[in-house]
């Protein structure tokens, strides 16, 4: 049973999850990024020893899942290293990349540590509508990524995100990720954050609610080919019963290694600390940190506390 069904993220019923931006550098250009990544070196992230050192202080405070994103994870020369490395201490584990850099030989090494899945962000079903939001010559390269995923039987997911110039072709979307042997897509709808900061002029107008049941036949149509989902919902589920698992069972680390309750609250609740110069244990009880379980507690809030469309 799903204690959190609220919750934006799959909270794990053992354990805790971790939502990690590996680094901020990205060989895209995305125009929705959420965290403006840019394609430069960035002073002051978590060095390989360090990555290793908050892995081990992870397990030891019970937290059994990270999902490594970025920026383009794969950027970093030790990616696999640390991948490796957590699969060693048990940890189940995912990454979202735009694959660009995935080649045959690195999903060859995932297959032989039974990495569990990758996650493609894939935004359309050609080239100019994938593009419009990705930038120039990132099609293909995103392509030829999943392709070597998918030969070497990766448990592969693409993601995509819905805007004005995929909103009406969500079912050559799901035709192409099936010819590429992907095995699971999710929708999402995109939102004016991030780089967009408030711009909605790319951002889908049809109504939740039809989107929602096209996916939902689509879902029927392919079922025996590729499994569909979505990540949103027509109704507020900031009023669900329920305590938000932030802290306790789910933190966001940037790439900095500062730490904060949820990605979605990022911006008021954060550490002053990083992970660079102090110790997990005392990151996660300073006040900073504490300040949003206060909170919670003293406004007596169910659920999430963050309404947002997806």
């Amino acid at each position: 049973m799903n204690k959190y069904p609220f919750c934006l993220f799959r909270i794990p019923e053992k354990g805790g999850r971790v939502l990690w931006e590996i680094t901020n550098t990205c060989n895209y250009h995305c125009s929705y990024c959420i965290f403006s990544c840019e394609n430069k070196k960035y002073e002051n992230e978590l060095t390989t020893n360090e990555v290793k050192e908050v892995i081990q202080d992870l397990k030891q405070n019970n937290f059994s899942y990270i999902k490594f994103t970025g920026g383009e994870p794969f950027v970093r020369k030790d990616m696999i290293e640390i991948l490796k490395y957590s699969s060693e201490l048990g940890f189940d584990m995912d990454i979202s990349t735009n694959a660009s850099l995935v080649t045959n030989e690195i999903a060859k090494i995932l297959k032989e540590i039974n990495f569990p899945m990758v996650h493609v962000s894939l935004d359309g079903y050609d080239k100019e509508s994938h593009e419009y939001v990705r930038g120039k010559n990132t099609f293909e390269p995103t392509l030829r990524g999943i392709k070597n995923l998918t030969e070497n039987n990766i448990y592969t997911r693409i993601g995509t995100v819905i805007y004005k110039e995929n909103e009406n072709n969500l079912e050559d979307i799901i035709k192409l990720a099936i010819k590429l042997g992907v095995n699971e897509i999710i929708f999402s709808f995109m939102e004016a954050d991030g780089r967009l900061n408030g711009d909605d002029n790319i951002i889908s107008k049809r109504e939740i609610k039809d989107v929602k049941n096209e996916i939902e036949i689509l879902s029927k149509k392919y079922e025996n080919k590729i499994n569909v989902k979505y990540s949103f919902s027509e109704n507020n589920t900031s009023q669900s019963e329920g305590i938000c698992p932030a802290v306790n069972k789910f933190i966001y680390i940037n790439n900095l290694g500062e730490i904060s309750p949820c990605t979605w609250v990022s911006s008021k609740y954060k550490s002053e600390l990083t992970l660079k110069n102090s110790k997990f244990n005392e990151i996660i009880n300073s006040k900073q940190i504490q300040s949003y379980l206060k909170y919670i507690r003293e406004n007596e809030i169910k659920g999430c506390p963050v309404s947002r469309r997806d």
